[in-house]
């Protein structure tokens, strides 16, 4: 059987330069101009952790966790309500507030301002 590696993710939008500076007013990333012969390209560079991009299928039961394909981002140092006050002041929408998963983390989720889904995930302190 063949293998996949999950390995990136690429974010719609209409314009490039004002999503990627969202994400890096509220989480730091920079952005790289991509040339190539097609549509504007700006690569996000995340601080990488060594940590291997993982995923999982979760059901849609209206819950209100995940409707829709959700990149997850993992937040460290601050609480995730300090996240999301910078995401809603840079013009993102707040989707979910954070609620606790069992005794594993708090979640929470978001659009940016060109309506795409993330979510926040933010182990708990042991």
């Amino acid at each position: 059987m063949p293998t996949a590696t999950l390995s990136f993710f690429e974010i719609p939008a209409e314009d490039p330069g004002t999503l990627a500076e969202f994400f890096r007013a509220v989480f730091g990333w920079s952005s790289l101009e991509v040339p190539w012969e097609g549509p504007r390209y700006l690569r996000l560079l995340p601080p990488d952790h060594g940590e291997r991009p993982g995923g999982g299928v979760l059901e849609n039961d209206g819950n209100g966790l995940v409707e829709e394909l959700t990149v997850m981002l993992r937040i460290e140092g601050e609480p995730l309500e300090a996240t999301l006050e910078r995401i809603a002041r840079h013009g993102g929408e707040i989707a979910l507030e954070p609620v606790e998963i069992g005794t594993s983390g708090r979640f929470a989720r978001f659009r940016d301002p060109e309506g795409n889904s993330f979510g926040l995930w933010q182990p708990l302190s042991r």
